[in-house]
């Protein structure tokens, strides 16, 4: 898939915005006894959809919305990401909800997205305010490391260079400081993995710094 820049992504993909049961999209078959208000069971069942659709955006949007930005850089493009991840979700939402963790499949999801992106646009700058967003999140892990802007620079670097499983952890436990089963959720790793891979990504970012460790003064909890 492709997004224009500037370009408000809507209906990207073609089909109903949200499939009810049967996988029509309608609000209703046309069949069926309706109740006191005009609702029909399907009318209800895609209602239930709706609000179960609404109420995941809701909560996860955050840690799309994080990743984004993180990878592009600002926060227009980083908003065309969401959209476009919002869109997808619910042209297949019934399908998302026959996985066992939604969370992951929608994960996975805007990290496709943004892999197209980084692809197929010119590199952007990154915005002083999504720099400093990304950088203020690891002052407590960097815990006094940080000691010029060619530090910082060097660890947003760092962290975009991550293979993209330390960068995932990465991104849901310190911007957005997620409980490592939460992480696991996302991801759909065990506990164990996360640890790991938080880790590892430590390792890797202190190396670049050129410090022997990178603690996480938040801990793995």
């Amino acid at each position: 898939m492709t997004i224009d820049r500037g370009v408000r992504v809507l209906g990207h993909r073609g089909g109903p915005a949200l499939a009810g049961p049967g996988g029509d999209g309608r609000r209703g078959d046309g069949h069926g006894d309706a109740d006191e208000h005009g609702y029909s069971g399907p009318e209800y069942a895609n209602i239930r959809l709706e609000l179960a659709y609404s109420a995941f955006c809701e909560t996860h949007e955050p840690a799309w919305r994080a990743l984004a930005l993180t990878r592009i850089g600002n926060r227009a493009d980083a908003a065309l990401i969401v959209e476009a991840v919002k869109e997808d979700l619910a042209r297949h939402w019934a399908h998302v909800l026959r996985f066992e963790e939604p969370a992951a499949y929608a994960w996975r999801l805007a990290n496709r997205h943004v892999a197209d992106w980084v692809s197929g646009e010119e590199r952007v700058e990154v915005e002083a305010v999504t720099f400093e967003a990304v950088i203020g999140a690891f002052k407590d892990v960097a815990n006094g490391l940080l000691h010029s802007e060619a530090d910082e620079v060097r660890l947003y670097a760092a962290i975009l260079e991550l293979p993209d499983r330390q960068r995932d952890v990465v991104v849901l436990r310190y911007l957005l400081g997620l409980h490592v089963k939460v992480i696991g959720a996302y991801l759909g790793r065990p506990v164990a993995t996360v640890h790991s891979n938080l880790r590892h990504a430590r390792e890797r970012l202190a190396r670049r710094l050129g410090v022997r460790e990178l603690p996480d003064r938040g801990g793995e909890q």
